[in-house]
């Protein structure tokens, strides 16, 4: 499952928007706060789960807009998507929630949205191992909280694909690593009862994501005496509440994906890992190092080859790794947005031409200027002072005193 397309009528800060998704590459959305980003995650993970929850049961209303998604000033929100599933043809329904004594100008539409739901149940009727569609969304306010490994009673795990996916809300990974512990439990009875050699295929394919996509980092368990929930992280054994938020956020995603595209694809003959779904990240570089945060989209895509990511992002260093961002920017007529180049671009460039920020505090760029105008001017002994004094503020590093130095003594050759 592919989003190919997002019509967006009166939801929240925005007026009228058409976005157009790339499929073979992560869509990635920049821009100032407020300005819709995650407005966009959201839409999509409103009108995803119509497909997400009638799947599971048919006819269900699962995640409606509400009041508050309507724009100030508006009677109504109208929200639109397009989707493509395997080579069947494209997918559109639409949404729309009015406000209370208010008549609709337009309509819910959802006819095509039920013929797929009965195709897609045809398929599993006919074959067991008929992968599913797969949508989840992580919203910033996606957290690892400590580790509790004691299993809630009556937990189910059934239909672990669509275990709260598309929610919205708070995700703190709790379910993951429940999961994993009842899973890995089934996993050593086989192994000592049957075949010492038997490894469960979904907890392979969450063992494999994360050595995949964190370099160094390997074998996660659970060890009984005392119970704790442990990882290799470069040759050292960590319990997981040891690790930095950053760190357990990156694994518990990683972890989370591949258990569900596990779930999703259970044709054992299949890598699960490869299978297809459409994941939405807002700020993907939370609590993440910038060496992280450059080498995090790459690693995603290395690790789930055929998900198609939608992504918000702050971080320059996730944008230069990027050939295009999706710039949003406010506007008299409404949000506009421009498809803009990214690759390569260094982070003061970013930051500059993409984000509206100067590369350095507007006071220091000023005392560079002077300077450069007391080389330029020959005044040679107060620009040697001028730059101690500089250098005393910021650190004898910054380049630009190299250059500087070099100025200073080209001129000082000349004089001579």
């Amino acid at each position: 499952m592919k989003v190919k397309r997002l019509k967006m009528n009166s939801f929240r800060g925005i007026s009228d928007l058409t976005l157009e998704f790339e499929t073979d590459e992560p869509t990635v959305f920049i821009g100032i706060n407020g300005v819709g980003k995650s407005s966009i995650l959201e839409c999509l993970a409103i009108l995803l789960s119509w497909l997400t929850k009638r799947i599971q049961t048919p006819n269900s209303s699962r995640g409606l807009f509400t009041e508050d998604d309507i724009k100030n000033g508006c009677k109504e929100t109208h929200n639109e998507i397009t989707i493509s599933i395997n080579d069947w043809p494209e997918v559109v329904w639409s949404l729309t929630k009015v406000r209370k004594g208010r008549n609709k100008d337009t309509s819910s539409n959802i006819g095509d949205l039920k013929r797929v739901v009965d195709r897609i149940h045809s398929q599993l009727d006919a074959n067991s191992y008929a992968a599913l569609p797969l949508a989840v969304y992580y919203p910033t306010n996606r957290a690892v909280l400590d580790i509790l490994l004691k299993i809630r009673t009556e937990h189910s795990f059934e239909q672990t694909a669509y275990e709260e996916v598309l929610i919205g809300g708070r995700i703190d990974f709790r379910s993951f690593f429940e999961w994993f512990r009842d899973r890995e439990d089934l996993e050593n009875e086989i192994r000592l009862n049957d075949s010492d050699q038997y490894r469960d295929r979904e907890l392979g394919a969450v063992r494999y994501a994360i050595t995949n996509l964190l370099d160094g980092w390997s074998n996660l368990r659970v060890r009984r005496s005392p119970l704790r929930m442990t990882v290799n992280k470069e040759g050292d054994e960590l319990i997981v509440n040891q690790l930095s938020d950053g760190e357990k956020c990156l694994l518990a995603l990683a972890g989370d994906l591949a258990r569900r595209l596990a779930s999703a694809n259970p044709n054992p003959d299949c890598n699960p890992l490869e299978g297809s779904g459409v994941v939405l990240i807002d700020e993907i570089e939370l609590h993440l190092h910038p060496k992280w945060q450059r080498a995090i989209i790459p690693n995603l895509k290395k690790t789930f080859p055929n998900c198609q990511f939608i992504i918000t992002t702050h971080s320059p260093q996730v944008i230069s790794d990027l050939k295009w961002v999706h710039l949003l920017r406010s506007t008299s007529e409404g949000i506009a947005i421009d498809r803009v180049p990214s690759f390569g671009k260094d982070s003061n460039r970013i930051l500059e031409t993409l984000m509206g920020t100067p590369e350095r505090p507007q006071e220091i760029k000023e005392d560079l200027r002077e300077l450069f105008r007391l080389i330029d001017k020959g005044e040679l002994g107060k620009a040697r002072q001028f730059r101690q004094e500089l250098a005393h503020r910021m650190g004898e590093e910054d380049p630009e005193f190299v250059r500087a130095d070099w100025l200073i003594q080209r001129k000082e050759i000349l004089n001579k």
